[in-house]
């Protein structure tokens, strides 16, 4: 009871912003009624980014300026769509988009809707043409890819080279595929035949246009929806990175990202001609369990239970996966081409499938008979509609307790490449460690300061744990190693983290502005600010380690401080808080980082850094496939002394937890066997748990 009655405490503000925005919008539209669904969407959005979000962006000239500019860039983001005249044609608008915005109107956003299916429909008659003809790569000609400073084709002409350039590229890579692997069959093997370049030539130009057929079939499967969404987001994203508008496809995507997993089959699918191909069959899934349906087969009819089946062909394949996707418990028959050309009927009960690869999952590491726990942890996942579904707090309680009957001496937390997810999650998490006490401060827009705090007395783990940061641990991930690293609970290591410290809210947009338009989809906007019980923002700055180790990010502008809309960093007063006591912290952290500064393996991946960074410089590519060879064989030569680097393997012994072994639905899942496997031998060569394991096995 005390844990509902502190999620309605936690949440009775965004019940209040919904009531408040849904009232305001209902007076407003006594003064306007939305004529379209996308009136409605841009109306809607509009009016709760102004009434609610933390920092909303002045709707001026200048934002008009930046969203024109952003729109172009989005729907033509490597100039081979639009002609100068389109632009200039479209600039019109320039300085009212945001009177269009007040308005409800989406003039704008017809008028380049129109511009794009033309110029769309256009390239595709180049690619089928240019395709036909094939390439001359004895010809001595370049490709520049710095598409920022590349300026719009002036006419069709040149829009249709850009086109052959690129797919000249296209085939050329794929040239130089075959050509390394037919001489390293020729290695291999003496009696080896080796084709021509010629033949290599057609093979090459063959793939390349299965592979721009598939490209094709994803642009007409595009709906107008989809076009929407890039120009809202164009609109949104100007207040700040994470306000994003999702169309009522991105809104369900998003809901299985969080919950990681969904209601259906279990099965990856994929364009192919009029129909749809299996790509993959989840492991777990529905699907895989019934065993019939094969990666390769071509679904051509779906049928609900005993209804008479659907004929998909030429049907967008969105619309294939609703068809397919369904409530647990129901079947769907799929009347399937095996590769054998045999027609089947696969019936197959639709079930919860979950993301096996989402959630959080433990290893144990065994040194000189002194053994740690591994836990890597992907994201903050929950599934709001079934409060008692599987969470990421409720999984990394279980690997706890498994890791603490196992006696381990400490533990590694992995949060590397973690994006973030629930804030609710976090809390609970944090909790483990801790006695109890606040976790993260929120503000909101009008100053507003709300302690979250964990009420739990009770402490999962007491051990030694380390926390392991790279520049892609974002959001939930950095507020938890902020807590920890506040508490002086854990020592955080690795490369400093990405800076996301706004809180966002996500509403249907047909609760503010009504059910007359359909499925109008949903905004994600930002209505507060993290700060950590230290006081400071993780905004822009994000988490330091107190060991900080090299990696192959730390020169790419990929933190939230490189956005061009993200919000500042600031403070707030500190929130009371206990301190724990890590033993010798100060010369463990000094002597571990004057070790790690001086370490051959890591002075190489920073160096490896550099060159990675100053490569992405390079933005010429040759297409003369002499001078296209000899470009890759310098980089080849240049990188070769990082090759090093993918050698490293660790001495500890690391293996799967007894529990994890003695699960009858794992212990019988050669799928399971099978990842496992992988999983543990990348572990072993990854030299950052290698490192948080040597600070384990200090004594503090």
């Amino acid at each position: 009871m005390n844990k509902i009655i502190y999620f309605m405490k936690r949440n009775y503000k965004l019940v209040l912003i919904i009531i408040a925005v849904a009232i305001f919008i209902v007076a407003f539209r006594k003064h306007q009624t939305a004529d379209n669904k996308e009136a409605a969407i841009i109306t809607g959005i509009h009016n709760i980014i102004e009434y609610a979000h933390y920092h909303p962006a002045p709707l001026n000239d200048d934002f008009s300026h930046k969203v024109f500019d952003q729109i172009i860039e989005d729907f033509d983001p490597s100039k081979r769509y639009f002609l100068q005249s389109d632009i200039d044609e479209l600039s019109v608008y320039r300085d009212s988009i945001d009177d269009e915005i007040r308005k409800g109107k989406t003039d704008f956003y017809k008028k380049i809707y129109a511009i794009v299916q033309k110029r769309q429909a256009e390239s595709i008659e180049y690619i089928n043409e240019i395709l036909e003809k094939g390439f001359d790569f004895d010809k001595d000609e370049t490709l520049n890819i710095d598409y920022e400073k590349i300026k719009p084709a002036k006419t069709k002409a040149e829009l249709k080279e850009r086109w052959r350039k690129y797919l000249k590229f296209n085939t050329l890579s794929r040239l130089y595929d075959k050509i390394k692997d037919q001489e390293k069959k020729q290695k291999k093997d003496s009696a080896f035949k080796p084709k021509s370049i010629k033949e290599l030539e057609q093979e090459s130009l063959k793939a390349t246009k299965k592979s721009i057929k598939t490209y094709i079939d994803a642009l007409k499967d595009m709906e107008d929806m989809d076009y929407f969404a890039i120009y809202m987001n164009a609109i949104t994203m100007q207040n700040d990175p994470h306000t994003n508008y999702f169309s009522p496809q991105g809104k369900e995507r998003f809901d299985m990202g969080m919950s990681g997993s969904y209601e259906g089959i279990g099965a990856r699918l994929q364009k192919e001609g009029d129909y749809v191909k299996i790509v993959e069959v989840i492991a777990g899934g529905p699907a895989w369990k019934d065993g019939k349906l094969k990666v390769g087969d071509i679904i051509q009819k779906v049928g609900q239970g005993d209804e008479e089946p659907v004929d998909i062909m030429g049907m967008r394949l969105s619309k294939v996966v609703k068809l397919i996707k369904g409530p647990k418990g129901t079947v769907v028959k799929l009347i399937v081409k095996r590769v054998d050309g045999s027609i089947e009927t696969i019936p197959i009960t639709r079930d919860e499938v979950e993301l096996e690869e989402t959630f959080a999952k433990s290893l144990l590491i065994n040194d000189k008979n002194r053994t740690f726990g591994y836990i890597y942890l992907p994201k903050f996942y929950i599934d709001f509609k079934e409060k008692e579904h599987r969470s990421a707090a409720s999984d990394i309680k279980k690997e706890l307790e498994k890791l603490k009957a196992e006696n381990v001496e400490g533990i590694i937390l992995d949060l590397r490449n973690n994006g973030g997810g629930s804030l609710s999650t976090v809390i609970d998490i944090a909790g483990y460690f801790i006695d109890k006490g606040p976790i993260v401060q929120v503000r909101d827009k009008n100053d507003k300061v709300d302690v979250l705090k964990d009420e739990d007395k009770n402490t999962v783990y007491k051990g030694k744990v380390v926390v392991l940061i790279n520049e892609l641990s974002a959001s939930a991930s950095e507020i938890l190693a902020a807590a920890l690293q506040d508490y002086n609970r854990a020592i955080i290591i690795g490369g400093n983290s990405y800076g996301k410290g706004t809180v966002q809210n996500l509403i249907g947009l047909n609760r503010v502005m009504g059910d007359n338009f359909g499925d109008l989809g949903a905004l994600k906007w930002t209505t507060k600010k993290f700060y950590r019980i230290s006081g400071g923002s993780t905004q822009r700055k994000g988490v330091i380690p107190d060991i900080i180790i090299p990696d192959t990010y730390m020169y790419l502008k990929v933190r939230e401080k490189d956005e061009k809309t993200a919000l500042p960093w600031d403070q707030i007063d500190k929130a009371r808080h206990k301190i724990y006591e890590i033993s010798h912290k100060l010369q463990i952290v000094k002597s571990e980082q004057q070790r790690i500064d001086t370490t051959a393996l890591f002075r190489h991946i920073k160096e490896k850094a550099r060159w990675i960074a100053d490569n992405k410089k390079d933005d010429i590519i040759y297409l003369k496939l002499d001078k296209y060879i000899e470009d890759i064989k310098q980089n080849e030569t240049a990188g070769k002394k990082f090759d090093s680097l993918t050698k490293f393997e660790s001495q500890f012994k690391i293996y799967s937890l007894p529990a994890d072994l003695k699960d009858k639905t794992k212990s019988q899942d050669t799928v399971f066997k099978t990842r496992r496997k992988k999983w543990i031998d990348a572990v072993k060569k990854d030299p950052y748990i290698n490192e948080a394991v040597k600070i384990l096995e200090k004594e503090f």
